[in-house]
C-alpha cells in the first residue's frame, strides 16, 4: 500500500541529484527542507458497558470492553528543491493499545484480552504547481472505533492511497486520478467474523475545443470493489463520448450529444449502452424549451438468483416554459417511453404535465401558490419476469415507515445498506419488515445501527406478471402565505385516479388518493413552531396524522447557548386499524466556563405507543468537558443509554478520556 507514495518520493530525489548543479553542491543548497514541525502525546481510554434483560425469558446478555491507548505523532510541512518543484505535508503516528473484552450471554461467557501496536500516517504532495501540468500524491492510515448496539465495538482501519494530475491547456485539458482504499474491520470479540472492503478506482478525463461554442468531452471510469465476508467482488468500466455545440443568433441555443458505455463484470454483472440527444432552445427571453431523447440496450446479472434481464428501451421528452415577469411560471411536459424485455413483458407509457408555478409579493409578505395537472397510461403486455431493484434510496423518519408499494416483492430478497452500502443491516436487530397484500412497510429499530433521519439503499426482486393497462389522472395544489412576523400557513391537495384494465386484473392494483394538509409554520428570533394536519384517503393506505414540533434557541451570558426540541405526532391508519403516537424531546446546553474551560450536555427523550407494534421508551444522556491550557487538552465524555420495549430492557453507558500534550 504505502511503496506507490515511497516511490514517488525517490524518483522525484534522484531526478533532483540530477539536476543540482557543482555550484549548488558546493554552496551547500538542501534538496529537502523541512518546516513546521510539531506533534502530541495522547492518552485514550474508553470503558463501555452493556446489559440487555429479557421480559420474556430469552435470557439477559452484558458486555465490558475497556480500552487503553498511548500514542505520539509527529507532523511537518517542506519542499523538495523548490517549493514549486514539490510541496508536502507529511504526519506519522505510532501507538501501543491494550483492550480487554468480556461477555456474557445467558449463561455463557466469554473473554479476550489483546495488547499491540498501531500506526497511523498521512502524506500529501503537490507537484509542479504553479506549471500547467500540476500534480498531487497521497497516502494515509486512519483508525477509529465504532460502538455497536449489543455487540463489540468494530475498529475500523482505512488505508488510502492514489494520485491526481492535470495538463492544463486551452485546447485539450486533461487530468488523471486514481485512487486505493483498503478498509480493514475488526471486531473486539474473537467469536466475531473480520471483514475488508477493497476498493480501486481510476479516471480519465480529456477533450478538445474546437471552439467556445463547440466542445468534445473523453471520460473514462474504472472501478474495482472486493468485499469480505459478503462475497462481493466485481469490477466495472464507463465510458463516456461527448459533445456540446451552441448554434443559432447569439448562440443561445444548445444541441448537448452523449454515447455511454458501461460494462460490469464479477458477482453483479452489467451491461448497458445509451445514446442521448438533449436540445434546448431559448426563444425569447421569457419562453424556452427543451427536448431529450434516448436510446439503451440493457443486459443485468442478479444478486438474487432470478433470471437475467436484457431490455431494449426508448424514451422521448419535451419541456416548453414560460417565465410571466417574476411572478408566474408556466411549464408543460410531454414523455413516452417503451421498454422491451427479451422474453417479455413489453411496457409502454406515455403522459402529460401542466404545472403553474406563482409567486407574488403583497403588503403582508409573499403569497406562492403551485397547481400541477398530470395524466399518464401504461400498457403492460405478454410475459412474466422477475425485476430486480438495486440502491433505491429511501429515508427512516420516526414514526412513519418506509413502505414500498407492490403485490409482488419477494421479502427474502430484502437487503438494507447504508450509503455507499458499505454496511448491511440486519433485519430484527436494526430494522422490522412488515407485509401487506399491496406493500411492505419497514420500520427502524431505535437500538440498532440505524440512525433517525438516515439514508438508506433498498435492494428487492419483484415480480411483473400479464398483462393489463393503468390509466393515472393527478393534480396537486400548494397554497402558502409568508407573512413578513414569522407566520406561514399553508395548504396542500393531492388527488389521484386510476383505472385498471381489465377490473379485475391482479397483477397490479389501482390506488385513488385525496389528500388535504393544512398547517402552519412559525419562526421568530429564537423560537420555531410547527403545526400540521393531514387526511390521507387511499385504497391501498388510507391514514390521518397529526403533527406537532416546536424548537428555541438562545445565547445566554458568558457566551453560553442553549436549545429545546420537542416534536409529537400522532398516525392513525385504517387498513389495518392502527394507531401509533410518538413523542421526542431535546435538550442540549454548552457553557465556557473560562476561555479554557468548556462543558456541554445533552439530554434526549423519546416514546412510541404502537397498537399493532411495541411500545417503546428511551432516554441518552451525554455529558462532556474540554479544558484546554497552553499545549495541553483534556477531553472527557460520558454517554449513557436506557431502552425499554415489550420484550427487552436494555442499558448501554461509554466513558471517555483523552489527554493531549502539544509540541
Amino acid at each position: 500500500m504505502r511503496r506507490p507514495p515511497y516511490f514517488l518520493l525517490s524518483v522525484a530525489a534522484m531526478a533532483l541529484a540530477g539536476c543540482q548543479t557543482p555550484s549548488e553542491r558546493r554552496s551547500g543548497a538542501r534538496n529537502v527542507e523541512l518546516r513546521d514541525m510539531r506533534g502530541y502525546v495522547e492518552l485514550v481510554a474508553r470503558a463501555r458497558e452493556q446489559d440487555q434483560r429479557s421480559k420474556v425469558g430469552a435470557g439477559d446478555d452484558e458486555s465490558r470492553e475497556t480500552i487503553f491507548e498511548e500514542s505520539i505523532r509527529l507532523d511537518a510541512d517542506g519542499y523538495v528543491y523548490h517549493p514549486n518543484f514539490l510541496e508536502f505535508a507529511l504526519g506519522g503516528l505510532v501507538g501501543l493499545i491494550q483492550r480487554d473484552n468480556e461477555e456474557v450471554f445467558d449463561t455463557r461467557e466469554r473473554s479476550a484480552q489483546d495488547d499491540g501496536t498501531f500506526t497511523e500516517f498521512d502524506l500529501n504532495g503537490q507537484f509542479f504547481k504553479k506549471k500547467p501540468y500540476p500534480g498531487n500524491v497521497f497516502a494515509s492510515r486512519h483508525r477509529r472505533l465504532e460502538p455497536r448496539p449489543f455487540l463489540s465495538s468494530l475498529e475500523t482501519t482505512t488505508t488510502n492511497f492514489g494520485l491526481t494530475w492535470q495538463y492544463v491547456h486551452p485546447k485539450a485539458p486533461t487530468s488523471i486520478q486514481f485512487s486505493d482504499t483498503r478498509v480493514i474491520l475488526d471486531p473486539l470479540s474473537e467469536d466475531e467474523e473480520k471483514g475488508e472492503q477493497h476498493r480501486t478506482s481510476a479516471r480519465l478525463e480529456t477533450g478538445y475545443r474546437f471552439s467556445e461554442h463547440s466542445v468534445l468531452s473523453f471520460v473514462y471510469d474504472r472501478q474495482s470493489v472486493e468485499e469480505k465476508p459478503f462475497a462481493l467482488d466485481f469490477e466495472s468500466d464507463e465510458l463516456t463520448l461527448s459533445h456540446r455545440y451552441d448554434f443559432g443568433e447569439s448562440r443561445r441555443h444548445r444541441l448537448e450529444s452523449e454515447l455511454n458505455f458501461f460494462d460490469q463484470a464479477g458477482t453483479f454483472d452489467i451491461r448497458r449502452l445509451r445514446w442521448r440527444e438533449t436540445m434546448r432552445l431559448q426563444h425569447t427571453e421569457s419562453l424556452r424549451s427543451w427536448y431529450v431523447w434516448e436510446a439503451m440496450n440493457r443486459e443485468q446479472g442478479s444478486l438474487s438468483g432470478v433470471a437475467p434481464i436484457n431490455e431494449t428501451s426508448y424514451a422521448l421528452s419535451g419541456v416548453v416554459e414560460h417565465q410571466l415577469y417574476d411572478s408566474l411560471t408556466t411549464q408543460a411536459l410531454g414523455f413516452i417511453r417503451q421498454q422491451v424485455f427479451d422474453g417479455g413483458p413489453d411496457i409502454d407509457r406515455f403522459g402529460g404535465q401542466v404545472s403553474w408555478d406563482y409567486r407574488k409579493k403583497n403588503p403582508w409578505g409573499v403569497l406562492q401558490v403551485l397547481y400541477l395537472l398530470r395524466s399518464e397510461q401504461e400498457d403492460r403486455s405478454s410475459g412474466d419476469r422477475d425485476l430486480e431493484t438495486i440502491d433505491e434510496r429511501r429515508t427512516f423518519n420516526d414514526p412513519e415507515p418506509i413502505v414500498i408499494s407492490g403485490t409482488d416483492i419477494l421479502l427474502g430478497t430484502l437487503r438494507v445498506t447504508d450509503d455507499p452500502a458499505l454496511t448491511v443491516y440486519r433485519p430484527g436487530d436494526d430494522y422490522r419488515v412488515e407485509s401487506f397484500p399491496d406493500r411492505i412497510e419497514l420500520r427502524r429499530v431505535p437500538t440498532g445501527r440505524i440512525a433517525d433521519g438516515q439514508l438508506v439503499l433498498i435492494d428487492y426482486v419483484s415480480r411483473l406478471r400479464g398483462s393489463f393497462t393503468l390509466d393515472t389522472a393527478a393534480h396537486r395544489l400548494n397554497v402558502q402565505q409568508d407573512f413578513t412576523f414569522g407566520l406561514k400557513p399553508y395548504y396542500r391537495l393531492v388527488s389521484q385516479d386510476q383505472t385498471l384494465a381489465p377490473s379485475d386484473a391482479t397483477q397490479a392494483i389501482a390506488e385513488d388518493i385525496t389528500a388535504h394538509t393544512i398547517g402552519a409554520e412559525y419562526e421568530r428570533g429564537p423560537i420555531r413552531l410547527t403545526a400540521e394536519y393531514e387526511d390521507h384517503e387511499s385504497t391501498i393506505n388510507p391514514f390521518r396524522a397529526m403533527r406537532l414540533a416546536a424548537g428555541y434557541t438562545r445565547r445566554l451570558n458568558y457566551g453560553a447557548t442553549a436549545s429545546l426540541k420537542a416534536r409529537w405526532s400522532q398516525i392513525e391508519h385504517d387498513l389495518p386499524e392502527r394507531v401509533t403516537r410518538f413523542l421526542s424531546m431535546e435538550g442540549r446546553y454548552r457553557h465556557p466556563i473560562t476561555r479554557e474551560l468548556t462543558v456541554e450536555g445533552a439530554v434526549v427523550y423519546r416514546t412510541e405507543d404502537d397498537t399493532l407494534g411495541t411500545d417503546d421508551e428511551g432516554v441518552d444522556v451525554d455529558l462532556s468537558l474540554e479544558w484546554l491550557v497552553r499545549q495541553l487538552e483534556v477531553r472527557v465524555t460520558y454517554e449513557f443509554s436506557q431502552f425499554e420495549n415489550d420484550f427487552n430492557e436494555n442499558d448501554s453507558s461509554i466513558f471517555y478520556m483523552q489527554v493531549r500534550r502539544r509540541f
